[in-house]
């Protein structure tokens, strides 16, 4: 594992450029893993690090498969960028702004979610409907390897039906639009309009893979400071510590590494 003094190192290379910026996943990243989703909350020490570092960086902001407006009402701070639904959304200065491509497909996903025939109406998933997307967590499951099993086929069986998408996280399977949006866009995007030198993004799941190998390419493609800090935990995926410039211990390594560049 690459170590946690690497990370420091690539926030002052990040910190010397201008403009720069900072963007971070929220479960798992600055939120501990909670049982429910619902259950979740940013730890007023995170929340502090991240409106400190406002004060340095020309953008800071959250890129969450959350939708945008959850992840500012679960972080709390109406001075970051929210980007929701993994890239389809974006909330900025009190305005929310989706995708139209992604909202043509959103009657269709509350289609597939009022068809689907989850095992017993089992009490222990927790459907979120987003709009532009859906996710079914089953963390609750641990153990029950059948009725995970029969669940994730039903998704994928409707979703195929639909013309719609599934992809995998930490004991949640996500429904999703057939288009070209994922957190990897969602950042290329915030990075040019922001017109950034540098940027510094922090994440934990395979999702937040999509960003990490972006931020490569352009790196490569443009010469920027542009990296990627994976988060461990009890089941950081393989393809984050592959993917990641450097690597940071859970949510306390993350809020060690923004509080080690405070001005």
């Amino acid at each position: 594992m690459k170590s946690n003094g690497n990370a420091q190192e690539l926030l002052s290379l990040v910190m010397q450029q201008s403009p720069a910026g900072v963007l971070t996943d929220i479960d798992g990243t600055i939120s501990r893993i909670a049982g429910h989703p619902d259950e979740a909350i940013v730890e007023d020490k995170a929340r502090n690090a991240l409106a400190r570092v406002t004060r340095q960086f020309a953008l800071v902001g959250a890129v969450s498969g959350r939708s945008a407006e959850e992840a500012h009402a679960l972080v709390g701070l109406d001075e970051l960028v929210y980007s929701g639904n993994h890239g389809m959304e974006i909330w900025r200065d009190g305005n929310l702004e989706q995708s139209p491509l992604a909202l043509e497909y959103a009657p269709k996903i509350t289609a597939l979610l009022d068809a689907l025939q989850l095992p017993a109406e089992d009490d222990r998933l927790y459907v979120e409907n987003k709009v532009l997307t859906a996710s079914i967590h089953y963390r609750a499951l641990e153990g029950d390897e059948q009725t995970e099993r029969l669940l994730l086929e039903e998704v994928t069986r409707h979703a195929e039906a639909s013309g719609l998408c599934v992809t995998h996280g930490q004991k949640v399977v996500e429904i999703r639009p057939p288009v070209e949006l994922t957190k990897g866009t969602a950042v290329v995007d915030l990075i040019r309009k922001y017109r950034l030198a540098a940027l510094l993004y922090l994440g934990d799941d395979v999702t937040d893979v999509d960003a990490f190998k972006s931020l490569r390419d352009l790196r490569t493609r443009s010469g920027g400071h542009f990296y990627a800090i994976g988060v461990s935990g009890e089941a950081t995926p393989e393809s984050v510590r592959q993917n990641a410039d450097a690597m940071v211990d859970g949510v306390d390594g993350v809020i060690e590494l923004l509080e080690s560049g405070r001005d």
